[in-house]
């Protein structure tokens, strides 16, 4: 049967890497010459630039006059583009992280003539179980893939993938690179490479992708395939120039002869995967959890409010937001493997990111408060933009000339714990102190409060006044916290956790470990003359705060640790000095909350909390973009990797969104976390949840680690030193911990929710005007006044809210959840909205699936595992 070799000239143009996005920027203008010339004199009949249109969006930012042009061959159908914005990192990016990127492609994609629908990510370091899910959601229904595919999943290049809830997508895998064409170009001898791409190809379809990273167009392609055939003109094979979808094309029409495969592809088998890559640059990957999380659960609902309440909805600026989030989603910049100058560009577009959506949540919270009917000067708003009701304790502060107050609800007092009070100076500032009037003074009280928040709707509290002087929480010396669930004591150096619930008690729960790395912002690997040391709290500081809202232990001291990989060789030298402040917190309700700030001044090391179960784990569980994925925690192949011929130790460290879990069937240990997305499970019996705090390494890529031997990731001919990787500065690090009987998925990710997203909040004042950068700034409240009203709740607890945003049209809202279960759910009594609307089901941005009829209470067919809905809600006239 003759073999049909899709010959597909192409680029892998990075969007940043260890050059930055201005310098790749240069020679691609350059490069579009060379394209536009081949497809005009047809030296090439197709050409893919990358499935990403951020380079393309920075080209025609440069070049405008360039559209109509670039336009045109896409039209023709020779130049594919699309449907990525970014070619996203698919483990520790969101769900809606990667549904906004592919939206915010394919919409530039379809504007210039069309976008490739295919899932294209030819260098992830991973493949995500849900992207099927993803895919089927957009419209797509072939995906392309490189890196982590194992032959123990499957042997064949081509297959379907499925997800449990029935989505799928007829896949290739291009298990020999992106570059593998290249030896069309470079080799006279095309036994090999034939040999090469047909091993385990079930069809009679090939690809041959020739390109690679950066590559110029190859102007002797046509040659090159006509030698070739010549040399194989008595053989099986025959090159054709061709494109992606019309080999998919093929591929599909023999869809019934494939194999179904399921779940990630986490592997090292066939290509390095870098696996402990989801620890690199914790500054980074922190500051974009911060801002994910901040977009999806806070300033998108609070949006929605708004516009309820008269508030225009800014799609504009959303998008320039995403845009900004996006772009460090691609592979290298998630995963930090770049240069230092690239990866100060990533975090300054993460601090832009950061400050206009903070801005915009603060700019509408503030107009909101404002606008109420009977605003009163001191009324404190609280804003709860989850689709759920919440009952938490929550942190605030408010500013009065007064030295004490009380806080009314509906005229109930509300009891409240001061932590800090600070006096402040309103007027204008003066060379000379001791001319400040007593007058100008004011006080700043930093509070906690529990309170009860309906879903996305605000309470309004009254802040009133008192005569005398309010006193903030005594800081004392006791070494024990409790509340209704949870003691923890402090004992010589130590913590011990008791379960008041089941009277379990837990010696050394926390304790941390730091130990060599001498590996690089790829990966982790242990230093060659290595010291694991384990780190108590001996000689430390304690002090709480015993409140009405909660209670709180904070520790302090230092850590002695070796200064960087020579002295870890040297086991009797530690010059090195950390200073560590640990800050463990009980709450009714919640999660023990734990802060970690840590002043890194020592090299090379890894550092990682350690938590202490008597849960004996086969198994870890941990959140993936829509649902959860089970992991063995020992890897069948840790001992005979080396003779298998893998490309790193298949060591089981894996990624987390937001969440860990072990259990058995009396226990569940959740670790939840804000930014910390790397995690093992440890210890003699796996007992202990490893969470990878952060990393210290100085170099982009080096040769020959314990972990992954051989030639450098990166790149293999020079060291790239990155000093600034070395995260020589005090970091925040932030995670929790729960308790229970069971694993609930749906409950744990609602948990998540309540114990990581803050409730914004405003207090109508005008003493201290820079609580934000725009509270110095007028403004006039809306022409008519605001009353928080009922929208909608999600009242099936086994969903999970998702997002909440306007559809593309402006038509409606669209509500997406899903099923985060490994079994069917019923899809009854999904939300209660406030009164009747026009419902229906669309895809991921709003096309219409089926209508559900003008209802109150939205109810669907039954939630596969795993389903995801969009649900949308139409606008009244």
């Amino acid at each position: 049967m003759m073999k049909n070799i899709h010959v597909i000239q192409h680029t892998h143009w990075d969007f940043e890497w260890y050059f930055t996005r201005n310098e790749a920027l240069v020679q691609f203008v350059y490069h579009m010459d060379e394209v536009f010339n081949a497809l005009q004199k047809q030296t090439v009949d197709y050409y893919l630039l990358d499935g990403q249109m951020s380079i393309l969006d920075d080209y025609l930012d440069a070049y405008p006059e360039k559209r109509a042009e670039l336009s045109k061959w896409v039209q023709a159908g020779r130049l594919f583009i699309g449907p990525w914005y970014t070619q996203t990192d698919e483990m520790i990016i969101t769900g809606e992280s990667i549904i906004r990127n592919l939206s915010l492609g394919m919409e530039m994609a379809d504007e210039l003539g069309g976008s490739q629908r295919i899932g294209y990510l030819p260098d992830s370091f991973g493949q995500a179980a849900d992207m099927p899910k993803i895919y089927n959601g957009m419209g797509i229904n072939n995906a392309l893939f490189w890196r982590g595919l194992s032959k123990d999943k499957t042997k064949h290049r081509e297959f379907v993938w499925d997800s449990e809830d029935g989505s799928k997508v007829t896949t290739l895998n291009i298990k020999d690179g992106y570059f593998v064409g290249v030896g069309l170009i470079e080799d006279d001898d095309p036994d090999n490479l034939m040999k090469t791409i047909v091993d385990g190809a079930t069809l009679n379809d090939l690809a041959l992708p020739v390109g690679g990273d950066q590559r110029y167009v190859d102007y002797n392609l046509k040659d090159r395939i006509d030698f070739y055939n010549r040399a194989l003109e008595n053989t099986d094979y025959q090159l054709t120039e061709s494109n992606y979808p019309a080999l998919f094309k093929k591929i599909d029409a023999q869809e019934d002869q494939l194999a179904h495969v399921e779940g990630e592809f986490l592997s090292s088998s066939v290509s390095k995967i870098h696996r402990s890559i989801y620890s690199s640059r914790y500054d980074q990957k922190y500051l974009n959890d911060k801002v994910e999380r901040r977009l999806i659960y806070q300033l998108e609902p609070l949006m929605v409010m708004a516009d309820r309440a008269g508030i225009p909805y800014k799609k504009s600026l959303l998008k320039k937001i995403w845009k900004l989030i996006v772009r460090n989603h691609a592979h290298d910049s998630a995963g930090g493997c770049n240069s230092d100058a690239t990866n100060q560009i990533v975090l300054e577009r993460l601090r832009e990111a950061d400050q206009l959506s903070y801005s915009t949540v603060d700019y509408l919270t503030r107009k909101l408060a404002e606008s109420q009917a009977n605003v009163q000067l001191n009324d404190l708003t609280f804003f709860n933009t989850l689709p759920f009701p919440i009952k938490k304790t929550v942190k605030f502060s408010i500013s009065l000339t007064e030295q004490n107050f009380e806080l009314l609800a509906d005229q109930e007092v509300i009891p409240v714990d001061i932590l800090k009070i600070t006096k402040q100076y309103s007027g204008q500032i003066k060379r000379d102190e001791s001319k400040y009037q007593a007058s100008d003074y004011y006080y700043i009280f930093e509070c906690k409060a529990e309170l009860n928040l309906p879903a996305l709707q605000w309470q309004q509290l009254v802040v009133k006044p008192l005569t005398g002087v309010a006193t903030a929480l005594d800081i004392s010396n006791q070494t024990l916290i409790k509340n209704e669930h949870y003691t923890v004591e402090y004992t010589d150096g130590q913590l011990t956790l008791t379960d008041t619930l089941t009277k379990q008690s837990y010696p050394d729960f926390l304790h941390f470990e730091d130990g060599g790395d001498e590996g690089d912002t790829y990966d982790y690997s242990p230093a060659y003359q290595d010291q694991i040391l384990l780190l108590d709290f001996k000689q430390a500081e304690v002090a709480c705060q015993v409140g009405q809202t909660g209670q709180q232990m904070t520790l302090n001291g230092t850590w002695e640790l070796p200064l960087d990989l020579q002295e870890r060789a040297d086991a009797v030298k530690s010059t090195g000095r950390v200073k560590y402040q640990l800050t463990i917190t009980l709450q009714a309700n919640q999660p023990i909350s734990f802060h970690l700030n840590v002043d890194n001044q020592v090299k090379d090391h890894r550092l990682r909390a350690i938590l202490s179960s008597t849960i004996t784990a086969e198994n870890s569980f941990a959140d993936t973009s829509f649902g959860y994925i089970k992991r063995p925690v020992v890897d069948e192949h840790l001992h005979d990797w080396q003779a298998l011929g893998w490309k790193e130790e298949p060591t089981a460290i894996f990624p987390m969104l937001h969440y860990v879990n072990i259990h058995d069937n009396q226990n569940s240990w959740t670790v939840m976390s804000k930014g910390i997305k790397e995690y093992e499970i440890v210890g003699d019996h796996h007992q202990q949840i490893a969470l990878t705090l952060f990393r210290s390494v100085g170099y982009l890529g080096r040769p020959d680690l314990i972990r992954r031997p051989g030639v450098a990731s990166g790149n293999q001919f020079t060291y790239i030193p990155t000093p600034d990787s070395q995260l020589q500065e005090t970091l925040h690090l932030k995670f929790a911990l729960d308790i229970a009987t069971t694993f609930e998925p749906a409950k744990t990710m609602k948990d998540f929710m309540t114990y990581a997203i803050s409730q914004p909040f405003y207090q109508v004042q005008k003493l201290n005007l820079f609580t934000n950068t725009l509270r110095y700034f007028v403004m006039h409240p809306t022409q008519q006044t605001v009353t928080t009203q009922p929208f909608f709740e999600l009242t099936n607890d086994q969903l999970v809210f998702s997002s909440l945003t306007e559809s593309q049209d402006g038509s409606g809202w669209l509500v997406r959840i899903y099923n985060p279960n490994k079994q069917a759910c019923s899809g009854k009594n999904v939300l209660q909205l406030d009164q009747d609307y026009m419902i229906s089901e669309t895809d991921f941005v709003g096309r219409l699936h089926r209508t559900l009829g003008e209802v109150t209470k939205v109810s669907c067919e039954t939630f596969a595992p795993g389903e995801i809905k969009t649900i949308k809600i139409n606008k009244k006239e």
